[in-house]
């Protein structure tokens, strides 16, 4: 039997109310509860290697070209790293695309679907593209694990794709929330810089809205499609930026562009600003006095996780519908060496 593997983001405009968050759907299916908690202790220990004889796995990866971020780089090299720990036999076909060039997308998500493939690995984030993947999951094969999204599909019901694996969005803010709230516990005027119109907006940037009532207030919002530059402009033009206590980013990319405008407008000391993933360049930047918090993946167990997903399907074995990694708050109290401690422990195998 050959495999392909297919890594996938995509966009979207889909409603918050078309996912069920994982403590509604462990609720749900109290049986998943063990699976999960099963699941997490092989992500967390040494790979054992797959001593079953299985012909070589053929991996597509389709990944956002236009981010600044390390994290799919970080994602595919400890991917590779645990498939070769686990002895599993593959190749790979790596394909980086700017995420909002969706004709582009499109296009290339059709030539590797021709190819002969029993599993893709995808993403969801728009509704155009919602309905192939619905398509996809109602046939036999391929297999389907959707990365970067933890929150199942209702519509899809019992027929779900094989495995949603990544780092849940609403977690990751909650985390941000609270060091928001610990700073201005009598309220605060905020700017939003949401991410694309879509899935990762409405988890990370309507989640937080959500969190704050008065006395917070939310007085501005924008969304950047993931630019530098186009979040360096708006806060560059925002015209009640010296009434703003901090600006909440929904990417490195934006928080990057905030940072360097408030570096020119003289305000970087007034104005408090997040990063969300912690990758390297976010911390770097927090040790440099650039960014002031991030709610830190402990980004290759992300990567660890669909290997393992690979090797328990190989053998037959059952795994979760959902894998969601751990996060770890980093500001600028936190000390170099614990920094360094985190940084081993997330980046374990894309040093």
């Amino acid at each position: 039997m050959k495999y392909l593997l297919f890594l996938f983001v995509l966009k979207s405009v889909l409603s918050a109310n078309t996912f069920w968050t994982i403590d509604d759907y462990v609720h749900n299916n109290p049986s998943q509860k063990l699976l999960m908690q099963q699941f997490e202790k092989v992500v967390q220990t040494k790979a054992v290697p797959l001593n079953k004889a299985h012909k070589k796995v053929k991996i597509s990866i389709l990944y956002p070209g236009n981010q600044i971020t390390d994290y799919w780089k970080r994602s595919q090299k400890s991917f590779e790293a645990r498939m070769q720990e686990l002895n599993i036999k593959y190749e790979i076909e790596a394909v980086f695309v700017d995420e909002n060039d969706v004709k582009t997308l499109q296009k290339r998500l059709k030539e590797l679907l021709q190819e002969e493939n029993d599993y893709l690995l995808f993403t969801l984030n728009i509704d155009g593209h919602k309905k192939l993947i619905s398509q996809i999951i109602s046939q036999e094969k391929p297999k389907l694990i959707l990365q970067n999204i933890t929150t199942p599909l209702k519509e899809w019901g019992d027929n779900q794709p094989f495995m949603y694996v990544g780092f849940d969005h609403i977690e990751g803010t909650k985390l941000l929330a609270q060091y928001y709230k610990t700073k201005f516990p009598k309220g605060a005027t905020y700017l939003m810089l949401y991410h694309n119109q879509g899935y990762v907006s409405q988890m990370r940037g309507d989640s937080f809205i959500g969190m704050f009532n008065d006395p917070y207030k939310l007085d501005g919002s924008f969304y950047t499609y993931v630019n530098k530059e186009v979040a360096k402009k708006i806060v560059l033009e925002y015209n009640n930026i010296n009434n703003i206590d901090f600006i909440y980013n929904c990417s490195t990319d934006i928080a990057i562009g905030a940072s360097e405008a408030l570096d020119e407008l003289n305000l970087q000391k007034e104005v408090l600003l997040n990063g969300w993933g912690g990758g390297s360049t976010e911390l770097d930047m927090i040790e440099n006095k650039k960014l002031d918090v991030t709610v830190m993946r402990m980004n290759d167990d992300n990567g660890v996780a669909m290997a393992e997903a690979i090797k328990f399907d190989l053998l037959q074995e059952a795994t979760p519908l959902i894998y969601s990694g751990k996060f770890e708050i980093v500001d600028t109290s936190t000390s170099t060496e614990h920094i360094q401690e985190l940084k081993e422990r997330a980046f374990r195998y894309s040093k």
